[in-house]
């Protein structure tokens, strides 16, 4: 079973403003972070995985600590990725992971929450339906057919998802 996890960082565990992806908070995040997806892979791993693709998809896409992943996963690192935060997925996987994500711009309930880049996106719709990342890339994983399987981050990204 091939498993692919997309990670976002608001979502992540500890992540509760801006702030912390700032200065000598995200050096710490970024640990958080790389924690939340060890937890991930291990529990693909013990569901029956025999490999796991992890994006880096935050940003710079360069905050998982390489040295502290799972040597059981690979990782994709670094921007430049045409399908952004699904780099990397293709028909061949099982399953998608979501970790560390966050709900839509203007669901005011959520931590941190935006879509693609806060201040100059406003609103997505599909279908006349606010979406966020999650529903977008989820969106990308169902043209590929893989179904996604878990989503991690707070209640109210839970609700959207």
């Amino acid at each position: 079973m091939k498993i692919y996890i997309s990670v976002d960082m608001e979502g992540g565990t500890g992540i509760a403003s801006a702030k912390h992806m700032r200065d000598a908070g995200y050096t710490r995040m970024c640990k958080l972070l790389t924690q939340d997806v060890n937890a991930a892979i291990a529990g693909a791993f013990a569901a029956g995985a025999t490999e796991v693709l992890v994006n880096d998809a935050h940003g710079s896409m360069t905050n998982i600590l390489i040295e502290e992943l799972d040597e059981r996963a690979s990782l994709i690192s670094g921007s430049n990725k045409q399908l952004l935060q699904m780099e990397g997925l293709d028909a061949s996987f099982d399953a998608v992971f979501f970790v560390g994500y966050h709900a839509y711009e203007g669901n005011a309930d959520g931590v941190m929450n935006h879509t693609i880049y806060g201040g100059a996106v406003t609103e997505i719709k599909r279908n006349g339906e606010v979406v966020g990342e999650t529903a977008i890339n989820a969106g990308i994983a169902g043209a590929y057919g893989v179904p996604v399987a878990l989503v991690v981050g707070d209640d109210v990204l839970c609700r959207e998802a």
